[in-house]
């Protein structure tokens, strides 16, 4: 037996994603609509499940927290014209905010994770970052240098990584190594799920460019914007707000495109 399956592809800060119709899928059927998704469109680098009906909700095929998804699914829900939502996504426990702004530009609030161990200092110049639905290792520019002299192992490199700090029971899990150009921060996110095992160098990273931004605020114990270089070549805006040194809020912005066209594949139930 098949089920007939819709989606449409969205493309925030150059991280193609798929968002289907419907979140009423096992995990297991999430799963394979994943899987063919990304046989199809080879571009793709994650896919959501959004609602069409009722309350706004976002349910990522591993069950994890996207920022870039979170923004794409705002952008669906508001057709792409100006205004603000309350969406459900998983991997986040409370209900986000999320819009599009005036100049065109979809932002998500981020869930924030609160504990003494937001930020955890693995080794000199490389960082564990805590989020709710998804945790980060960032390296700094001058440690990442000899991972990024070979780009082609960089998947390899952000696994080895993950094992070694020995966070790969987490949900998700993002190396972002970083890079300076020119006065500006850029990011080289490799991003795995555990439980739809995808490993990907992604084009952009919503959730890696908010991991920066809290670390830096923490780290300087003050409000950080920032503008990240993706590796797509668009950037991706992030804010992140404190308060006696705790974090109270997080917001990542950008533009997100999609060409509108509604695609249909027949999985196996």
């Amino acid at each position: 037996m098949t089920r007939k399956i819709k989606y449409q592809i969205y493309s925030p800060g150059g991280n193609d994603t798929a968002l289907v119709q419907g979140v009423g899928y096992s995990r297991e059927l999430k799963k394979r609509i994943n899987d063919e998704i990304m046989k199809v469109d080879t571009n793709i680098e994650q896919v959501g499940f959004v609602e069409n009906e009722g309350t706004p909700k976002l349910v990522m095929a591993g069950g994890e927290f996207c920022g870039n998804a979170t923004r794409s699914a705002a952008y669906y829900y508001l057709k792409g014209k100006t205004g603000e939502i309350q969406i459900e996504v998983s991997g986040a426990e409370e209900i986000l905010k999320a819009g599009v702004d005036e100049e065109g530009n979809a932002w998500s609030q981020m869930p924030i994770y609160s504990g003494d161990d937001v930020v955890t200092v693995l080794e000199p110049g490389i960082y564990k970052v805590k989020m709710k639905g998804i945790i980060h290792i960032i390296v700094e520019a001058e440690p990442a240098k000899r991972y990024l002299e070979d780009k082609k192992k960089l998947k390899e490199s952000g696994m080895k990584l993950i094992r070694q700090v020995q966070i790969d029971e987490a949900e998700a899990v993002g190396v972002i190594f970083l890079e300076e150009m020119d006065r500006q921060l850029k990011i080289h996110p490799i991003v795995w799920v555990r439980s739809i095992d995808t490993l990907f160098y992604e084009t952009a990273c919503g959730s890696g460019t908010v991991a920066l931004g809290i670390l830096k605020s923490l780290n300087q114990s003050a409000y950080q914007t920032l503008e990240v270089l993706q590796p797509s070549g668009q950037a991706i805006h992030t804010s992140v707000s404190l308060k006696n040194r705790e974090l109270v809020d997080a917001i990542i912005s950008g533009k997100v495109y999609t060409d509108g066209i509604l695609r249909k594949i027949e999985v196996e139930c």
